[in-house]
């Protein structure tokens, strides 16, 4: 059976990540908590798991019992926590609490999509978002990445029909997930070309 290969440290996550374009997952956790526990004895020792890891992370398992300052610098207040970060040990996304194998792959490939998302690596992010899509589009995350996929799609082309289009989408497939309300905003909407005012005004400033 395959193992996750936890590496000893950030820093050497970070050397191993810097230049390309996978993050570090940072596990913390504590040794008696049952949470903690299952995530490691359970779900970090599914195959499917482990692919999702160490495909798009270079994983970090950390104590917080034996590593407060670390806890305390990204602000670990429950375990188990999951933080994704970049090479730079920037915090991007997280997740916390219990999560069986079933769950915790697409909330591994949503949050590293997000994380894409977040720097603006946009076709990383969209092919990240339709894949999760493709492969659980029964999970829980599939209503949450639908959204974003068209955000991220909009965020690249500017085309607004892909807002609207996606409110429709997430009321059919999802009508009681807080996305398809997150997305009924855009209903209203009709094609028009959103153009960015130049450089200096806020990340989302613009025109349509």
């Amino acid at each position: 059976m395959s193992q996750i290969n936890w590496r000893k440290n950030i820093q050497e996550a970070t050397n191993e990540i810097s230049g390309g374009s996978r993050f570090m997952l940072l596990f913390f956790y504590q040794p008696e908590e049952l949470g903690s526990v299952r995530m490691i004895e359970e779900a970090f020792q599914n195959d499917a798991v482990i692919r999702v890891v160490e495909r798009e992370t270079a994983p970090v398992m950390i104590n917080v019992d034996e590593s407060k300052a670390l806890a305390d610098k990204y602000c670990v207040e429950w375990t188990p926590t999951i933080v994704i970060a970049d090479e730079k040990g920037e915090e991007l996304e997280r997740c916390v609490g219990y999560l069986p194998p079933e769950d915790l792959i697409p909330q591994i490939m949503v949050s590293t999509a997000l994380a894409d998302f977040h720097l603006g690596r946009l076709d990383e992010a969209i092919g990240e978002f339709e894949q999760l899509i493709d492969q659980y589009p029964k999970s829980e995350f599939a209503p949450e990445a639908e959204y974003f996929l068209a955000v991220s799609k909009f965020r690249k082309d500017g085309d607004m029909t892909v807002l609207s289009e996606i409110c429709t989408t997430l009321t059919d497939k999802y009508p009681d997930s807080i996305w398809a309300k997150k997305g009924s905003i855009w209903a209203h909407l009709t094609r028009q070309v959103y153009v960015p005012f130049s450089e200096g005004t806020s990340l989302d400033g613009g025109q349509y």
